[in-house]
């Protein structure tokens, strides 16, 4: 990464922005997934229904421990996303940014 131009720098930072707001909002739906798997597991009746299927607790159980574990793994991808952009950043001490680009690097923080 020795000699990037600016431009490269906040290029490759406005993708991975990009980037983390779809694993945030992958990360939402699973959220929500594994809240209603819970939900039916904890207060539906037995067997739990889960999306139109009647399937034991145990394996309602498993199947939001499997929502929970996607969750899990974008909060991870999200992570290494924005420890990307800090080292990406590292290559901008020193130099005067805009107000644009200030706000850019603020994201990840």
């Amino acid at each position: 990464m020795v000699g990037l131009a600016r431009e490269d720098i906040f290029a490759r930072l406005g993708n991975l922005l990009a980037q983390m707001r779809w694993m945030n909002r992958f990360q939402l739906i699973f959220d929500f997934l594994m809240f209603y798997g819970a939900w039916q597991v904890f207060f539906g009746a037995q067997p739990a229904m889960m999306f139109g299927v009647a399937m034991s607790r145990t394996n309602a159980g498993v199947v939001t421990m499997l929502f929970a574990l996607i969750s899990w793994s974008f909060s991870g991808i999200r992570g290494n996303y924005r420890r990307q952009g800090r080292a990406l950043i590292s290559h901008l001490k020193g130099m005067r940014l805009s107000d644009e680009e200030t706000a850019v690097v603020r994201q990840f923080k």
